[in-house]
């Protein structure tokens, strides 16, 4: 039971705490410059704004063997994703450090595992994703056991309360 409020209290202060130590964002202001702009509709990659991404890879939504999320930025840095796995589902809010969709950030997840008869149990934590500009995510974090299901005693034989989750995979900014 003091595992339990001590994991509650952790997850707050991650979530309350990681930004202020996250990645920092310089802001440079460069004097307009008097060259020939290029003309048509033209915008540099880094400029685009993408608001959507496809994450996949291995333990993800929802914790599943092999999974998919659905992200999409709510405001500069707030993300809610949602998704689902071999035998899973997930959903979440994410905090990004920078206020764009390939940046690292922290999430307070929610997992289930299994359906039906073959519910395994539900997880709810803070996890860390680690993204780098292109393409490659891995997170790593902790879940604290909300419910256990039929088949908890065949996965789990130690009476467990808290679960580290980790995944790693491949995001596609849309």
């Amino acid at each position: 039971m003091i595992i339990r409020k001590i994991c509650a209290v952790l997850s707050v202060f991650v979530l309350l705490a990681a930004p202020n130590f996250g990645q920092q964002n310089e802001v440079v202001f460069l004097e307009p410059q008097k060259t020939q702009q290029p003309q048509g509709n033209y915008q540099p990659m880094s400029a685009r704004m993408e608001r959507t991404s496809i994450n996949a890879g291995v333990l993800m939504g929802g914790g599943g063997i092999v999974g998919a999320d659905l992200e999409f930025l709510l405001g500069k840095r707030i993300a809610m994703q949602m998704g689902a796995g071999m035998f899973s589902l997930g959903c979440g809010m994410n905090y990004h450090f920078k206020p764009q969709i390939n940046s690292s950030f922290v999430s307070l997840q929610y997992c289930h595992l299994g359906f039906g008869e073959n519910h395994i149990g539900s997880t709810l934590g803070p996890m860390f994703i680690f993204r780098t500009k292109r393409l490659f995510q891995a997170g790593i974090g902790y879940g604290i056991v909300t419910n256990k299901g039929a088949q908890w005693e065949q996965a789990y034989k130690e009476d467990v309360s808290v679960l580290v989750h980790f995944n790693i995979g491949l995001y596609f900014p849309l």
